[in-house]
């Protein structure tokens, strides 16, 4: 303890007085005077460290921790401190419209600017078209197909028939043998009835004879690594969308150009131009500077607002349609082919968009927030100080909490609030302790609005009072 106070207190020393010798000699350490406490070794080992590296600029210990001082600090100042502009079709809504402005908005630029509009319209109604489908598949034809929700049948197939939660939508117990997708299920359910009908007499022996099974989920397991597989994928666009908005909040609001002609002065430019291999596009910058507020309202109301909404009900509609999902090849495929929605926008950036606006979007540089990172301007001396500090910095809260991957718990936060919603929505408990569908009612007509399918929860399809399917062992109020 004593010697972890001496430590401490020389910190203080080192950190507060750095010229203070409290008494002593200092001793110069890659050319900065250091000052240990008493019986601190380094005042008897040249070119001692604390953290058992030699503090000699000539050894490799010395450079390699050096060297990963500067990587890491400036790597988190990058990521802190820098926002990467999106290259798609959101990109260029947002930035060929104030590269028309720096410009004066010449033919060429403002033709680029209307077309940019033109795809990024055609990108929402293509998006949105294909939402509103597996919506209406969902919440209509499902229904008249017969359909209940999926909700926990059959996902605890492994203690059945005599566990709980074993009952299934057709009121008899399951067995691994007897679980089938819907389709599968509905078609010998209609078979079964049919024969039935055609003799009504035989109709007890049909039903010992001929087993239609039941309807459930293949694997519970299965489902849950499909859910987190399809969040993950479109997380990136959520981080997009994070960004851009952050991108509207830094950036000034004032007017100011976004190109520059950057000419070295170090000599003339047909001398830069041969030395460096360079052309006169390699002079020309863009770069993100202030834009005037009413291009922001612009913006937020054409390409924000659009694309958190198209992200949120395309997340809504996938985790819906995979949980309504029962077989194995089902989900793993439908997991993939569902984040397909939120990448039309790169699909027609890459195929529609002319060549020139391309080219101009990977000339775009990022937008950094400073412009001084801490380790381009302190001498090696100070960086080599500051990874000593940090190396007897007592662990805090801060240095815990970055232990934890915050964007693996991001996805596992919002896999857990859409599945919840869907069992809020959908969902009863069983008797048993599971969830169940709630019972099911049949629509009055195949009429589907845009509103019906968005905003169901202010606008729910009409449908009729008598439930054409209950939940077995469940009273209804």
């Amino acid at each position: 303890m004593a010697e972890a106070l001496k430590t401490m207190d020389w910190l203080e020393t080192k950190l507060c007085q750095p010229n203070a010798n409290r008494g002593r000699s200092p001793r110069r350490t890659f050319g900065v005077e250091v000052q240990g406490p008493e019986g601190d070794p380094r005042d008897s080992s040249p070119g001692y460290s604390p953290v058992g590296v030699s503090m000699d600029p000539s050894t490799a210990q010395c450079r390699a921790r050096l060297g990963a001082t500067k990587l890491m600090g400036i790597m988190r100042w990058k990521e802190a401190h820098r926002i990467k502009v999106n290259k798609s079709l959101y990109g260029a809504a947002f930035i060929m419209p104030q590269l028309a402005r720096t410009a004066g908005w010449p033919g060429m630029l403002m033709a680029l600017t209307f077309r940019t509009y033109v795809f990024i319209t055609i990108n929402y109604v293509v998006q949105g078209t294909v939402l509103y489908m597996i919506s209406k598949e969902e919440h209509i034809w499902d229904l008249f197909a017969g359909q209940m929700y999926l909700c926990d049948f059959g996902a605890y197939v492994q203690t059945c028939p005599d566990g709980p939660n074993c009952v299934g939508p057709g009121g008899t117990r399951y067995t691994p043998g007897r679980i089938y997708d819907f389709s599968t299920w509905s078609t010998r359910n209609f078979v079964l009835n049919t024969v039935k009908q055609l003799f009504p007499k035989d109709a007890g022996k049909i039903d010992e004879m001929a087993d239609p099974g039941e309807y459930g989920l293949e694997s519970y397991l299965c489902r849950w690594l499909c859910c987190s597989l399809f969040v993950v994928s479109v997380m990136s666009d959520l981080w997009d969308t994070i960004s851009f908005a952050k991108l509207l909040w830094k950036i000034p609001n004032k007017a100011e150009p976004w190109i520059d002609f950057e000419v070295p002065t170090w000599a003339e430019k047909e001398v830069v131009k041969e030395i460096r291999g360079m052309t006169e596009l390699d002079f020309v910058h863009i770069r993100i500077a202030g834009m005037p507020i009413h291009w922001k309202i612009i913006n937020v109301c054409f390409v924000l607002l659009p694309k958190m909404m198209l992200w949120y009900f395309t997340v809504d509609a996938g985790i819906l349609f995979l949980m309504e999902s029962s077989g194995i090849d089902d989900l793993v495929v439908n997991s993939v082919a569902l984040a397909f929605i939120l990448q039309i926008d790169e699909l027609v950036c890459s195929e529609l968009m002319s060549e020139v606006t391309k080219m101009v979007l990977e000339k775009v540089e990022d937008y950094e927030m400073e412009d001084v990172i801490a380790e381009e301007i302190l001498t090696d001396e100070e960086v080599l100080d500051k990874d000593f500090v940090a190396h007897h910095h007592p662990w805090a809260w801060s240095d815990i909490f970055s232990l934890l991957p915050m964007k693996l718990g991001s996805v596992v936060s919002v896999m857990a609030i859409f599945v919840y919603q869907y069992y809020l929505r959908n969902c009863i408990r069983h008797p048993d302790g599971g969830w169940v569908s709630k019972p099911m009612y049949l629509p009055k007509s195949t009429d589907f609005s845009v509103l019906n399918a968005f905003l169901w929860y202010w606008f729910p399809i009409e449908t009729h009072s008598e439930p054409y399917w209950t939940p077995p062992d469940v009273n209804l109020r």
